[in-house]
């Protein structure tokens, strides 16, 4: 027994795997193992051998590449540690992370801990979603994890910024998917939350992710054929909601379809395949399932005009105009959720918070961040205002 595990695939990462590595190795919480999961003909095989050699703290797992999946369930199989980090290769986390989030998990009896991801470098417009996708404030649930999943940011999509209690995981058998290419993490999400007891977000930002590496396995998958595995994901994750909650969280189920989908009918019509009119009509019966029509009205107007279009669809479908999503609206509506659900914690406290924040500004390059934002952001706030006066034709 240790107290952490941290699972690391590797596959095909040679020049960044050393950056990985030392960011694990030398953690001020030194009671860890790292399990490296790799194939013998890989050109990382070596350099992880070495450090096997090295330090009795890294155990190697030789596995034939079949996926990412594949290579963090054989990790976990092997993991001995009371908690379960995962970290991928071509990334790394903050010295003092491992520490925080094992006394974090400790002193609030967590099942599920989800923290800081920041990017390496600026994204562009494509990725600039992962901002959504960190933690803004630190709060534990307890038994409320539905709630955790939809309402809370850093709860999804990814795995790199999740710190799991691994007997959770062995008693409930919850494993990554691994006949999925794309949502493997995201799906593994909503089975844990619904099951655990305790929940922390912390809102430290103790994970680096580089985004700028065009050969990784996502990047890959996203140009073969990302709309047809996020489609798949959907289709499991409603199969799921009907066998485990037939008779709850419809609002939450309906808000999600529109946040994470309604791209689909975001668009020109006429640019629209068969192929995807034909998944616009699915998300339709998937409203009409979940009741949407009781619970759209608490949605921001533009989230009112997407379910509009999904419902007139076979009406003879929408306008040509784009609807501009008001982010500060949505973020209100989705706290609003949580009021008595949550309650706010204190996490490091043996760490200079104030030092830390200056340090954080200064590594993740915030300023240039929030500079950039803002400037989107003023431009975005006027355009939905001219929207919202000219009033969009359902």
């Amino acid at each position: 027994m240790c107290k952490v595990s941290v699972i690391v695939p590797v596959y095909r990462v040679e020049k960044y795997v050393d950056r990985c590595m030392k960011s694990l190795l030398r953690q001020t919480l030194t009671d860890i193992e790292v399990v490296c999961i790799c194939e013998k003909d890989d050109s990382s095989y070596q350099k992880l051998f070495a450090y096997q050699q090295a330090d009795a703290r890294v155990h190697l797992v030789e596995k034939k590449n079949t996926g990412v999946s594949s290579a963090r369930n054989a990790g976990m199989g092997a993991a001995k540690g009371k908690y379960l980090a995962f970290v991928d290769a071509d990334d790394w986390i903050e010295r003092y992370a491992l520490e925080t989030l094992y006394h974090t998990a400790e002193q609030y009896d967590t099942q599920i801990i989800a923290y800081g991801i920041w990017p390496t470098v600026e994204p562009g417009s494509d990725r600039r979603g992962i901002f959504d996708c960190t933690p803004v404030r630190n709060v534990l649930y307890h038994g409320n994890g539905m709630k955790a999943l939809f309402y809370e940011h850093g709860s999804r999509p990814y795995i790199g910024n999740k710190f799991y209690n691994r007997q959770f995981l062995a008693e409930n058998d919850i494993w990554f998917n691994e006949s999925m290419r794309l949502g493997e993490d995201q799906l593994l999400q909503f089975e844990a939350f619904g099951k655990a007891e305790n929940i922390c977000f912390v809102k430290d930002k103790l994970y680096h992710y580089d985004i700028k590496r065009n050969d990784s396995a996502m990047n890959g998958c996203r140009q073969q054929d990302a709309e047809a595995d996020s489609f798949r994901l959907l289709t499991i994750i409603m199969d799921k909601k009907r066998e485990q909650y037939p008779d709850a969280y419809d609002k939450e189920y309906m808000a999600w379809l529109l946040q994470e989908y309604g791209w689909l009918v975001n668009q020109h019509k006429q640019s629209a395949s068969e192929d995807r009119m034909n998944k616009i009509r699915s998300i339709s019966g998937y409203f009409q399932e979940l009741s949407a029509g009781k619970y759209v009205h608490e949605l921001p107007l533009e989230y009112q005009y997407l379910y509009e279009r999904f419902q007139k669809y076979r009406e003879g479908g929408w306008n040509d105009a784009y609807i501009r999503l008001p982010y500060r609206e949505y973020d209100a509506f989705m706290k609003k959720q949580t009021e008595g659900f949550c309650q706010k914690i204190m996490t490091a406290e043996r760490c200079f918070i104030g030092v830390r924040r200056l340090y954080e500004i200064f590594v993740f390059h915030e300023i240039w961040h929030w500079i950039l934002t803002g400037m989107i952001r003023l431009v975005q706030r006027y355009k939905i205002y001219r929207a919202r006066k000219i009033k969009i034709p359902s």
